[in-house]
C-alpha cells in the first residue's frame, strides 16, 4: 500500500522522502518481516513515522502511550524520540502482531524502553493509569473506538501533552455523506466524531496535519 504524502501528488511524496530520508534499514526490515509474517500492510507511512519521532522529540516526551502496535514500526519511531529514561506503553489486540513487534523493538535496540499489552486496549489501559500522567498518546487502532481512546487521553495526559490520531481523513471519506458500505460509513463517522470532539474539547488546542491520511493533533492546555 502506497502512502501518499502531501497534496496527493506522488512527485511531492518522492521529493519529501528523497530530502528527509525517513526510513532507514531498520525500519525497512520491519516492513519486510511483517509482510513475511502475513501482517497487513497498514503501517504508518514513512514520512508519518518520521513525524512521530520529531513530535516526540519536540514535545520532550518521556512517557508515551501507543494504541495499535501492529509490527512495531510506529513504536520504534516514537522510541527514537523519547527523552532519556523514557518509556513506551503500547497496546495491541493480536498476539501474532505483538510477537512480530517484540522482535522489531529488539532489533531496533529499544526493547528495554517498551512494555506491550495484548488484548483490547479499552480493557488494558487501566493497567497503566497509575503510571501517568503521560506526555503523548498516539492512536492508530480500531476506528470505532477513537472517541473512547480520546476520552482516556484527555483524562491521562499531562498539561502540555499531545494526543495524535492517525487516519483521520478516513481515506478521503470523512466529509462524505454517501458511502460504499456500512463499514466505510461507520469508520468515517467515528473518525469525524473523534475530530469534532477533539476540536471542541475545552482541555485541548487542536489541529489536523494534512498528511495523506490525516494526522489529528491536540495539545492539552488545561485540566478540566
Amino acid at each position: 500500500m502506497i502512502k501518499i504524502f502531501g497534496q496527493n501528488d506522488p512527485r511531492i511524496a518522492d521529493y519529501a522522502e528523497s530530502v528527509f530520508k525517513p526510513q532507514d534499514k531498520t525500519l525497512k526490515e520491519i516492513r519486510g518481516r511483517a509482510a513475511d509474517a502475513g501482517l497487513p500492510d497498514i503501517h504508518v507511512g514513512a514520512m508519518d513515522g518520521l513525524h512521530l519521532e520529531i513530535l516526540t522529540r519536540g514535545f520532550k516526551v518521556k512517557k508515551a502511550v501507543e494504541i495499535g502496535t501492529l509490527a512495531g514500526y510506529s513504536g520504534v519511531n516514537i522510541c527514537r524520540g523519547l527523552q532519556e529514561g523514557g518509556k513506551l506503553f503500547t497496546f495491541e489486540m493480536s498476539e501474532r502482531n505483538a510477537e512480530v513487534a517484540r522482535e522489531s523493538f529488539k532489533k531496533a535496540g529499544v526493547d528495554k524502553l517498551v512494555e506491550i499489552f495484548v488484548g483490547p486496549a479499552l480493557d488494558n489501559l487501566s493497567k497503566i493509569t497509575k503510571q501517568g500522567p503521560f506526555d503523548l498518546v498516539f492512536i492508530d487502532a480500531d476506528k470505532a473506538n477513537y472517541p473512547a481512546y480520546l476520552n482516556w487521553a484527555a483524562e491521562n495526559l499531562a498539561v502540555g501533552g499531545v494526543v495524535l490520531g492517525d487516519n483521520t481523513f478516513a481515506w478521503g471519506t470523512v466529509a462524505d455523506t454517501e458511502f460504499d458500505s456500512p463499514q466505510d460509513e461507520k469508520q468515517a463517522k467515528s473518525l469525524d466524531q473523534f475530530n469534532r470532539a477533539l476540536a471542541a474539547h475545552p482541555a485541548f488546542r487542536s489541529t489536523v496535519i494534512p498528511t495523506g491520511e490525516g494526522l489529528t493533533l491536540g495539545v492539552k492546555i488545561k485540566h478540566i
